[in-house]
């Protein structure tokens, strides 16, 4: 004769609800909420006709998507190398439209909040190329056309001036 195991019955549902947290969480992408302001954003890119990013080619091609989907337009942005000094450091300049623009920032949101098609390994880059664009698209106004397109530079180096701390004195 077979003893009852009561310890069976609370096994099964643990593993049941482990089971069921699991399917939750990739259901659900375990994803942060996305910035303050990006769906605004959004909209304010899309009614751009040009934007301007200014960056490292590596940085661009590390934050774009490899993948040829259709809602991927900022994939067939070319990459133009910036002239002077500022080209000899590597930075090159993309142009895209507005709808490109939405696109790369949907890109740059779902890798800084996680979720299933994010890539969590170029987050601190997506973050970085995001918080440079943001504020720029943020200063657009309906209905007033700018000059020139907007533009966001990505290079920390733009305003430093004057000599490089010497050894000595970055010791004191």
């Amino acid at each position: 004769m077979s003893t009852p195991r009561p310890y069976r019955n609370t096994l099964r549902r643990t593993a049941a609800a482990a089971v069921l947290a699991a399917v939750l969480a990739l259901a659900t992408g375990c994803a942060d909420e996305p910035p303050a302001g990006h769906e605004e954003r959004l909209n304010k890119a899309a009614g751009v006709a040009s934007f301007k990013i200014t960056c490292t080619k590596d940085l661009w091609d590390r934050t774009k998507p490899g993948s040829s989907s259709a809602t991927d337009s900022h994939e067939d942005a070319k990459p133009r190398r910036v002239d002077g000094e500022a080209g000899q450091r590597g930075l090159v300049e993309i142009t895209l439209t507005g709808a490109q623009l939405v696109d790369y920032l949907k890109t740059l949101e779902r890798d800084i909040s996680g979720g299933p098609a994010a890539n969590s390994s170029i987050e601190p880059l997506s973050r970085r190329m995001y918080d440079a664009i943001a504020p720029v698209v943020d200063r657009i106004e309906k209905g007033r056309p700018p000059t020139e397109a907007p533009r966001a530079v990505v290079d920390d180096a733009v305003g430093l001036t004057g000599p490089t701390p010497s050894k000595s004195t970055a010791k004191s």
